[in-house]
């Protein structure tokens, strides 16, 4: 009798033990792979989160995105990132605005019925130099003690931005180079972009022989004086900063100084003596040729007047005749 009435609960107690076996396995195996390399890139202080599938992740599947906020000890779900398909990128730029914090996220894969575990990124500082060591006391602060020796492993590291290049306009003055400098365009962040890019280092490279030499200038603009006229000269400009090493310097702009000025005295006087000269004998031609034509009209009259002299000097009769009368008959003639 009391293996009759044993036998049920016996029986029982073995389907609950499966029913919850198999629920343990159906979590275990049946988990979306979790996204890998979660990574935050920053360039001049605009952010965005990056990973990529997990193997195994279905082409449907979608993705969303936590950050973690220090003060409330939470994490907090972003709406423009909660439903986000394979290949998309998660725009951090309004969340982490302030340059000076520390910034966490993770991202988690998702279908109607699964989801997978949730990976995190590394601590993102943006104007921390990422080679430097995490300070300790950091990570005590985002991590409550009991998970520290689970997640320090994964996150131990620090991710910072990236800087520049800095806008560079390059022209020439004479015997010199005007410089103007200026921060990149940025998405929100222009006046924290004003102060990492409120100096520079600027390598001045001659084209001719590679001779350069190295200046400090600021944003605004700047004179390169006392430079070699007619040279070509290349510019590179590199931000300078203690706070943040990951910067990206200018390409190389170039630009020839202006020649050297051509002395116009001389060019003048003899352009002058030319015109002088020929004006000379412009004149000389003019008077020659008006006294030929003087000579052509008193020709005939002073060879008229020798033959009246002859004439009357060997007759000795005094003849009526001029040289105007002679005109006067030629011309009734």
């Amino acid at each position: 009798m009391w293996s009759a009435v044993m036998a049920p609960s016996e029986h029982q107690r073995i389907l609950k033990v499966w029913i919850l076996l198999f629920f343990v396995l159906h979590q275990v195996y049946c988990l979306l792979p979790a996204p890998q390399n979660v990574t935050i890139v920053s360039f001049n202080l605009e952010h965005k989160l990056i990973w990529s599938p997990g193997p195994g992740t279905p082409i449907f599947t979608h993705f969303r995105v936590q950050s973690y906020r220090k003060k409330k000890k939470q994490w907090v779900s972003l709406l423009n990132c909660s439903e986000l398909s394979t290949g998309e990128s998660c725009d951090l730029t309004t969340y982490f605005n302030n340059p000076h914090c520390y910034y966490f996220a993770r991202v988690q894969a998702f279908i109607p019925d699964q989801e997978s575990n949730w990976t995190s990124s590394k601590l993102f500082y943006p104007i921390l130099d990422s080679k430097k060591p995490l300070p300790f006391s950091i990570l005590l602060s985002f991590y409550p003690p009991k998970h520290l020796k689970q997640e320090i492993s994964l996150s131990a590291g620090l991710e910072s931005a990236i800087l520049g290049p800095p806008v560079v306009e390059c022209t020439s003055c004479g015997n010199c180079l005007l410089l103007q400098l200026s921060p990149p365009p940025s998405r929100g962040h222009h006046r924290q972009l004003e102060f990492f890019f409120s100096s520079y280092i600027v390598n001045v490279s001659r084209t001719r022989d590679k001779a350069q030499f190295v200046i400090r200038a600021s944003s605004g603009k700047n004179l390169i004086n006392y430079l070699e006229p007619g040279v070509e000269y290349c510019i590179t400009v590199l931000p300078e900063t203690n706070m943040n090493k990951a910067v990206v310097p200018s390409g190389p702009h170039c630009a020839y100084t202006s020649p050297v000025p051509v002395n116009t005295v001389p060019l003048f006087v003899a352009a002058l003596c030319t015109l002088f000269l020929l004006v000379a004998l412009f004149s000389a031609a003019l008077i020659y040729r008006g006294q030929l034509g003087v000579l052509d009209k008193l020709q005939p009259r002073i060879l008229a007047l020798s033959v009246y002299r002859v004439l009357r000097f060997s007759t000795g009769f005094d003849v009526s005749w001029t040289p105007e009368h002679h005109q006067h008959q030629n011309e009734n003639v």
